[in-house]
């Protein structure tokens, strides 16, 4: 629990668990929510994965990212639904959370996603 705690610390890990609270992502859209680069987003998606918080899916050619709410211990998923609910009462991730809300309705089929190549961000 401990390593989980330690992981979750990360301002950018917290902002994309956050944003996987309410929708399956991929990274591009990940990318453009944070104004991050792909090497960026991938490692702390890699992070998060490794330890079991999130989960992937392969949907035709692109990867989706989830929390894995239901193989979670139950008080990590505590933890997480605290954060997520302090979070929204501060309105901290308006903007980001207003881009994806774009973006999810945009996608096509599944497996296509709603963006063109992102120039790399820093």
């Amino acid at each position: 629990m401990l390593e989980v705690l330690k992981i979750l610390s990360d301002e950018v890990r917290l902002k994309i668990v956050y944003l996987l609270s309410e929708n399956e992502l991929c990274v591009c859209e990940l990318m453009e929510a944070l104004e991050m680069n792909q090497s960026r987003i991938s490692n702390h998606l890699r992070i998060l994965r490794d330890t079991g918080i999130i989960k992937s899916k392969r949907e035709g050619k692109w990867i989706f990212y989830y929390l894995s709410k239901d193989t979670m211990d139950k008080a990590i998923w505590d933890i997480i639904q605290s954060i997520v609910e302090k979070i929204d009462e501060e309105r901290y991730l308006i903007r980001e959370k207003n881009v994806i809300e774009k973006l999810v309705p945009l996608r096509g089929t599944p497996g296509h996603c709603p963006l063109s190549p992102v120039k790399e961000r820093v």
